[in-house]
């Protein structure tokens, strides 16, 4: 099968989560045997294979933003003509809306991932109104990355959708031997109130008491220091703030925590606790989005109701649970249902195959 994939930044030139997705997507496509092709944009043109596919990359011409974005939807165009795909799959809606005028006279499959909530608010009052709303009348697929999002796609606009969730590489993460104290592992942008941090670190001040030595480590791009400096000073003495670090050496910081907290009520995925757990890692969520609907009673806690109390019994709760016989294996067995070459690949090509719309 001929696989076109596209998305308007690159890896590594951005480090954000889409962008590494789009890489493991194709190694993990071409490794199953397709015949694979990225297009993407990025401070320095490419055209050569890697991994098995091909990556084209256009020299980005305007900074990051709705008119780059437009852009590239103009400039993937003409390739998207001349390639003779199967099917385009894309990662933005600009890029998605030029495979379905592309389809007309090609007619590839198209789909459209989704990596946020596509709620009405969203749709309908951001720069990319038009294409998405485009997308969502004439896209074959709409794949969003949890069910939490898929029925937002419904409720709002009567539009079905499929879900290819987030995924992760076991081999890059093992488990590891835990820190000698307790330890709480945040993971995310630190400063994004939607994330809860603030909670979390009143949490472990009401834990403090039980435990000791408990340790909250604070690790992903923002500035934390406000909110450090916002705590009481024997719960700021319990926090390290760790520096940001590369995507490869996040797996080491999932193995020696005991627990990692992802304290969100909103998130579409939340790739963060499946890297955990392919760490042999358990647990702790909100009582909301995605995460919540994923954790299981071998894996981790929900928080429920959400509250800082609430979210102190869930961590006291999942430090056992860290030192239990078998929560690792627990832990890594359901991080494989999310592995890139044995579970993703392989469904990204079944819905690739379907002649459903879905």
């Amino acid at each position: 099968m001929r696989i076109a994939l596209t998305h308007p930044y690159s890896w590594p030139d951005v480090r954000r989560g889409a962008e590494r997705m789009i890489v493991e997507m194709a190694r993990a496509l071409a490794a199953l045997g397709h015949d694979v092709t990225v297009f993407t944009a990025g401070s320095e043109p490419v055209r050569n294979e890697r991994d098995g596919y091909r990556l084209m990359r256009f020299r980005q011409r305007l900074a990051a933003g709705p008119a780059h974005q437009r852009w590239f939807g103009w400039r993937v165009f003409p390739e998207l003509l001349r390639g003779h795909f199967d099917v385009v799959h894309s990662l933005s809606p600009h890029d998605a809306v030029a495979a379905i005028h592309a389809a007309r006279l090609r007619g590839h499959r198209t789909v459209y991932e989704d990596l946020g909530n596509p709620y009405r608010e969203k749709v309908l009052g951001g720069h990319e109104r038009r294409a998405r709303l485009r997308v969502i009348d004439a896209v074959d697929v709409y794949a969003c990355m949890s069910e939490f999002s898929r029925r937002m796609l419904e409720r709002d606009f009567g539009r079905p959708g499929t879900v290819i969730p987030g995924g992760v590489r076991g081999a890059d993460f093992t488990p590891r031997p835990r820190a000698e104290t307790p330890t709480v592992l945040f993971s995310g942008a630190v400063d994004r109130p939607e994330k809860h941090v603030a909670m979390l670190i009143e949490a472990v001040g009401l834990l403090a008491g039980r435990r000791p030595t408990l340790h909250l480590q604070l690790s992903g791009p923002g500035d934390a220091s406000s909110l450090v400096d916002a705590a009481p000073l024997a719960v700021r003495d319990r926090i390290e703030v760790l520096p940001l670090g590369d995507p490869e050496s996040q797996g080491e910081r999932y193995g020696r925590a005991w627990v990692t907290c992802l304290p969100t009520q909103w998130d579409s995925f939340g790739l963060v606790i499946v890297e955990s757990w392919a760490a042999g890692t358990p647990v702790v969520v909100g009582d909301r989005g995605a995460p919540s609907e994923l954790v299981t009673p071998e894996t981790g806690r929900r928080a429920d109701p959400f509250t800082a109390a609430c979210l102190a019994e869930r961590l006291d709760e999942a430090l056992d649970l860290a030192t239990a016989p078998g929560t690792a294996g627990a832990c890594r067995r359901r991080a494989e249902q999310f592995d890139w070459q044995g579970a993703i690949a392989p469904l990204l090509v079944d819905l690739y195959s379907s002649s459903d719309r879905h």
